[in-house]
């Protein structure tokens, strides 16, 4: 038996209760949607840790001439609903859609041609904190993860980030359990993956959107 956060229908219940809550949940990927650059059949979208895609199908409703979406879940179960959904969303327009079942942080992850626009929600702060060890250990996969993000980005292409940082209260060193970050050390760990050109769009107590057009190697 699948454990319940990775069955898609449990997730599609509970997402939004556990994470920003019912009330407010709407109004955090609103904002993400109102910082995306203009997109249309020239553009790429990959959205990185799409769940049930729930992110792209909105997306995919306030920019109808997109020309290219790519997928990308670990959970194959959901990856699989996700590109369904979209698809059912766009029977007759020309949008291209693809999946991919492979998780962020391996070196797995090659699109061609690069995306133009990379959205992820919701996905580093909580996979860090639930792959368990240390906050070193934790730290050690994100940089790879946002350096995995960082070459992903076509050149002048824009990465979001909608995430969940850490509790005022959130204590912990290096070596004691992985925790979510503040916002100060997240944009550290984005400045060592070379990520300095950001921007915070919205910010509601630990929900945050940053805008961030990667710097060429």
């Amino acid at each position: 038996m699948l454990p319940p956060w990775e069955h898609p229908d449990w997730y599609d219940l509970h997402d939004t209760t556990f994470t920003a809550g019912p009330e407010r949940e709407p109004e955090h990927y609103r904002e993400l949607i109102l910082s995306l650059p203009p997109l249309d059949a020239d553009d790429h979208l990959a959205d990185v840790g799409t769940g049930t895609g729930k992110l792209a199908r909105m997306i995919i409703k306030a920019y109808p001439e997109l020309g290219r979406v790519t997928l990308v879940e670990p959970n194959a179960q959901k990856v699989v609903r996700a590109e369904r959904s979209l698809a059912e969303m766009l029977p007759r327009a020309t949008t291209r859609i693809r999946s991919m079942a492979e998780g962020l942080g391996f070196g797995r992850i090659h699109m061609s041609p690069q995306p133009t626009v990379v959205t992820v929600a919701s996905v580093l702060m909580p996979v860090m904190e639930m792959r368990g060890g240390t906050l070193r250990n934790g730290l050690a996969w994100l940089d790879s993860a946002l350096a995995e993000l960082a070459a992903m980005v076509a050149p002048g292409g824009h990465l979001l980030l909608l995430e969940t940082l850490a509790a005022p209260w959130a204590r912990g060193g290096l070596d004691e359990p992985a925790r979510r970050l503040s916002l100060t050390e997240f944009g550290e760990r984005l400045a060592h993956a070379g990520m300095r050109n950001i921007e915070c769009t919205y910010r509601f107590r630990d929900r945050v959107v940053l805008v961030i057009r990667p710097e060429p190697k």
